[in-house]
């Protein structure tokens, strides 16, 4: 379902203030082997713009803009359903506020649950208060050096409970081990080397018992290891008895629209 909007509709009445959205990166400089992801709250909207405050550092801060123009499908929820439209990067400003002017077509979608399953990992989970910009280049140089030489020799993966999904990772850590807006994930899922690697951020928190319940959402990986991880996911299903269902568009997870899905079809 779609709804076309001249330059001059309103966009905004379908966004709310404190409203949660996710922004994945669809700039034409962006690398198609990775899927990169933001997630904010809209503090204001006025006809085709939004500001989304990011909760944590990104690295591009500047005072009022930014050299670094960038595009991005901005997908939220409204009335239940999936929303997702295209959205520019216009600038930055104090407070860590993405200014995004949106345009095209808005698009309605059927949300779907992503299939997640109790296992146990070997993983390295390394969490640091450093921006965005720092993590994607440590992964971009971690994942140059496994290419050739395989794990480093400081990253020791250990057997965790975990529950895990093609989008994200649950997992407990100790109450004095505060959890950091930003982490780097290091998951056997298939016994290959390497491993996959993920940089996630922190979408909640809840205190169990004597430990600190964690859920971390994948926002830079690898299309590849996304698929990885669903194979695995898939695999668990199935050695416990659960019937596997038909592969369905996650559209959080794919940065495309509807439309250039539709195109691609023979």
């Amino acid at each position: 379902m779609k709804h076309s909007h001249s330059h001059h509709t309103d966009y905004s009445r379908y966004f709310s203030l404190k409203q949660k959205a996710f922004l994945i990166n669809m700039s034409e400089d962006r690398s198609r082997e990775h899927y990169e992801s933001l997630s904010g709250f809209i503090v204001n909207r006025y006809l085709d713009t939004i500001e989304l405050q990011i909760p944590y550092l990104t690295g591009q801060e500047c005072p009022e803009t930014t050299e670094q123009k960038a595009t991005y499908k901005l997908t939220t929820e409204a009335l239940g359903s999936g929303l997702q439209i295209i959205a520019d990067l216009i600038k930055i400003t104090s407070g860590n506020i993405f200014h995004l002017q949106l345009r095209g077509t808005m698009e309605l979608y059927q949300r779907r649950k992503t299939s997640r399953v109790d296992t146990t990992l070997k993983l390295f989970h390394a969490r640091q208060n450093f921006p965005l910009s720092f993590y994607r280049k440590e992964f971009k140089r971690i994942m140059d050096y496994m290419k050739s030489q395989g794990l480093p020799p400081n990253l020791k993966l250990r057997e965790v409970p975990v529950n895990l999904s093609i989008g994200g990772i649950r997992l407990t850590i100790e109450p004095q081990e505060q959890p950091s807006p930003l982490s780097m994930f290091f998951l056997d899922v298939d016994g290959d080397i390497p491993p996959v690697c993920a940089v996630a951020e922190s979408a909640w928190q809840q205190q169990d018992d004597k430990e600190l319940v964690c859920g971390h959402r994948f926002i830079h990986i690898l299309k590849s290891d996304q698929e990885r991880i669903n194979r695995h996911v898939q695999a668990v299903q199935k050695n416990s008895g659960i019937t596997v269902d038909a592969s369905k568009t996650n559209w959080e997870l794919i940065d495309r629209m509807t439309f250039e899905a539709q195109e691609s079809k023979p």
